[in-house]
């Protein structure tokens, strides 16, 4: 599986390869591999957190996993960065590279600072390699909701933390360029696009421009200046400014579809930092996501139509 062999190019030789190398080739569902300095190896496997035995077995009883010693987390951590961590620079300050393939390698450790701000980090303690899986088609019974009669209905998708939302709008962003709408992609935590060294991992489509490790405001308003896109797909609306910035896109013509985290439309209606965004009557869809079962995973969506 070329998922497998992406990972594993980044994994040094010994008892981490190894081990993961025997629960990759057998185990379908592993979501996250977890590797943390003086602690047993683990992994979430279909939401629920496995410990390994050197040989790749899954225990639930962490006793039972090996120990990483610091010499494998080092060697892990410069592997992740191609032995050349001065060229990650920038990524490593916001807490997490990208690999090839998508994946996102997540790390903790010692924050060095200066007037406030991470300039990078050192005695890395834990790192996260979340799997990126695309889903073509995760989109299917929503893009006639989104797009219909010529044009692209601005859209506000919503879920639980880990359900799909990424995933969806990675996936309209593929199906709405294949339909000759020009997509423009702000993706501050290289999600979506999943860009290694310059060119999207993800199918986004043919028609689609990416701004990536921008912050999401200034990623909205450059691609407006510079790409004239028909919609702006983004994730995870959090603050005042990020909400600021697409209504001005919206009030430029683009049509917009966004994330959020949330459980139900009643809540997301009362976000303090969205109340902006529905004052103005940014966005014409809801679409909440929600998690039905997780062997065989499967995700229902519901669509609400807002008042114009």
């Amino acid at each position: 599986m070329q998922q497998v062999k992406e990972i594993l190019s980044y994994i040094p030789g010994g008892r981490i390869k190894e081990s993961l190398s025997a629960l990759l080739d057998s185990e379908p569902d592993v979501e996250e591999i977890r590797v943390r300095s003086g602690r047993p190896l683990s992994a979430v496997v279909r939401g629920n957190i496995v410990y390994l035995t050197e040989e790749g077995a899954e225990t639930n009883t962490p006793d039972c996993g090996f120990c990483i010693n610091r010499g494998e987390m080092n060697s892990l951590f410069r592997s992740v960065c191609e032995n050349s961590v001065y060229a990650y620079a920038d990524e490593i300050r916001q807490g997490f590279v990208t690999i090839k393939g998508g994946h996102r390698v997540g790390f903790s450790g010692r924050a060095i600072c200066s007037g406030g701000v991470i300039e990078g980090f050192r005695d890395i303690s834990s790192v996260n390699i979340r799997i990126a899986r695309e889903v073509i088609g995760s989109a299917d019974s929503l893009i006639g909701s989104v797009a219909t009669q010529g044009r692209v209905k601005s859209t506000l998708v919503l879920s639980p933390p880990r359900v799909g939302k990424t995933t969806v709008l990675r996936d309209l962003a593929r199906q709405l360029s294949g339909r000759g709408f020009k997509v423009g992609i702000a993706d501050d935590r290289s999600e979506i696009a999943a860009m290694y060294r310059g060119v999207p991992s993800a199918d986004v489509g043919v028609n689609t421009d990416v701004i990536e490790n921008a912050p999401k405001a200034d990623a909205v308003t450059i691609l407006l200046r510079t790409m004239s896109p028909s919609v702006i797909i983004t994730d995870e609306l959090v603050t005042e400014a990020e909400a600021a910035a697409v209504c001005y896109a919206k009030g430029s013509g683009a049509a917009i579809i966004a994330s959020v985290h949330g459980s139900s439309f009643d809540e997301t209606l009362k976000k303090p930092a969205l109340s902006t965004l529905f004052k103005n009557r940014v966005f014409e869809n809801l679409i909440l996501l929600k998690l039905a079962g997780r062997s065989p995973r499967r995700v229902t969506a519901e669509v609400r139509e807002l008042d114009a």
